[in-house]
């Protein structure tokens, strides 16, 4: 009538749920009985339904001859802490402010997580001011894993001045009060 004895097995911490270990009932090493050698088996997996982190509590019986049982617990603790990873989109240079594109998070490339896909989302532009002076734009997108970690990455838009050339052909005399006309070409 005496029940087995066993320790429950030591918890493990995992950053993903693909990295939870297989069941097995040989990490219970110091179980023991009164009259028999008592079996393990593997009962079950119950998580706790939250994520980041998520604990499961596997469980284990230990029985004996008689069917003499106890249960013991190990457990599992699933929480990502690593940063996703991505690489800055290019930088691009444009000839004036209508030209800058709209933000795209399909620039941002080499996006990745050790447990999933991670989202790119756009954040913000934030100029530097320098209006007709060579002004750069720093468009900043985020990268985000499904337990919240996240980078940022930042592309540079600069937009360019660009001095046209103009010329009037010859130089005219006209008189004071005669309306001239000027035509000048978009540079490229």
């Amino acid at each position: 009538t005496t029940n087995p004895t066993a320790s429950s097995p030591a918890s493990v911490t995992v950053e993903c749920i693909g990295d939870v270990p297989a069941a097995d009932p040989t990490i219970i090493t110091d179980e023991a009985d009164n009259c028999s050698v008592p079996v393990v088996a593997f009962v079950s997996d119950v998580s706790n339904g939250l994520s980041c982190p998520e604990t499961i509590t596997r469980t284990y019986s230990v029985t004996d001859n008689c069917g003499n049982s106890i249960t013991v617990t190990q457990t599992i603790i699933v929480d990502d802490t690593t940063n996703p990873t991505a690489s800055n989109p290019s930088s691009i240079n444009v000839s004036c402010a209508s030209a800058v594109p709209a933000p795209d998070p399909l620039v941002v490339t080499g996006e990745s997580d050790n447990c999933g896909i991670p989202v790119v989302a756009f954040v913000s532009d934030v100029s530097d001011g320098n209006v007709c002076n060579n002004e750069t734009i720093t468009r900043t997108y985020s990268v985000t894993d499904n337990c919240g970690n996240e980078i940022l990455v930042t592309q540079q838009i600069v937009i360019g001045v660009v001095t046209p050339n103009v010329t009037a052909g010859s130089d005219v005399a006209v008189c004071e009060g005669t309306q001239v006309t000027l035509t000048a070409g978009n540079p490229s």
